[in-house]
């Protein structure tokens, strides 16, 4: 029963710590002296960690003190055991932390209306202490602001996607035309770019990145851009197609619910796709913290999700 216990037993970490100092040091005394311990204590947690393993780690004779193969084996579990556990501590005391420091959050409009409310509800559960702070932009703003250390992390629609040390993708989306079921397309079931300039376009704004997006796009057929109305909404870009007052430029995820049930109709641009990369940036000279890092992992779960049609 005895050597039952013992395998189910944890080691004791200061065995552990001093164990790890002697093989080392390769000598008893320079370890006591390096943990400031006395001789007689350090050989005497040798013994017990020996006894409690059952098994003798050093070859010691009047000169020198060698490794066994199993006391060799120990010291690398030993080294990840010790470093995971000094980790650990910083650790807590990071998420200790964590729940009363505020994270600065910038976001795009469709970032403000989408993505940021289901992933605050879920950070707010792991972190409900935690206080925020919503800053609403349009990519170039909100690259402005991450310059300026303004925001800790930003939530924008890019057009390529390098990988870069102080950004993160977190989905990406291919933009359409959105019209009401009405609309002339919809009786050829096929947008035409040649009569682009004749079309009421309803866009977010010409200040905005994705419009430039749509421009390039656009002036790569040919054709040139003009906008109707502006309005950095997507919902009501939607009721405005929906009235048929003009059509609008979406991704097909923000909607999902009105092409189901039939009061709106899309189509791709053109031949090619127009596909936008979202990111989660933050400043390039500062490393990321725990709520940094987990706000971030959440976006990338909400943002797939909604991109798939899977979130509610």
């Amino acid at each position: 029963m005895l050597s039952v216990f013992l395998m189910h037993h944890p080691l004791e970490t200061r065995h552990l710590l001093n164990f790890r100092e002697i093989a080392n040091a390769r000598s008893i005394r320079k370890a006591a002296v390096h943990l400031n311990l006395t001789t007689s204590a350090v050989s005497h947690s040798l013994k017990r960690l020996e006894e409690d393993l059952g098994s003798k780690l050093f070859i010691r004779d009047t000169r020198k003190i060698e490794l066994t193969y199993a006391g060799q084996r120990l010291l690398a579990y030993a080294e990840d055991i010790l470093k995971n556990l000094t980790k650990a501590r910083y650790l807590v005391k990071e998420w200790s932390n964590a729940s009363h420091q505020t994270l600065r959050i910038g976001a795009s409009t469709a970032a403000c209306q989408y993505i940021i409310p289901l992933a605050l509800r879920e950070l707010k559960e792991s972190l409900p202490s935690m206080n925020i702070q919503i800053i609403p932009g349009n990519t170039y703003e909100l690259i402005a602001l991450l310059e300026g250390n303004k925001i800790d992390v930003a939530i924008y629609p890019s057009g390529s996607f390098s990988r870069q040390k102080n950004k993160t993708c977190i989905g990406s989306d291919c933009l359409q035309f959105i019209v009401n079921p009405m609309h002339e397309w919809t009786a050829n079931s096929k947008a035409s770019i040649r009569e682009i300039e004749s079309q009421r376009i309803i866009l977010s704004g010409t200040e905005d990145y994705t419009f430039n997006l749509i421009d390039e796009y656009f002036r790569s057929f040919g054709a040139s851009l003009m906008p109707f109305i502006e309005i950095a909404n997507e919902e009501v870009i939607k009721r405005l197609v929906e009235l048929d007052i003009g059509i609008g430029i979406l991704p097909n995820w923000i909607v999902k619910k009105e092409i189901s049930n039939g009061s709106l109709r899309s189509f791709p641009l053109g031949r090619r796709t127009l596909r936008r990369h979202w990111v989660v940036a933050h400043p390039e000279k500062k490393d990321l913290n725990f709520n940094e890092t987990l706000f971030i992992g959440i976006c990338k779960n909400v943002a797939q999700n909604l991109f798939s049609g899977l979130s509610q």
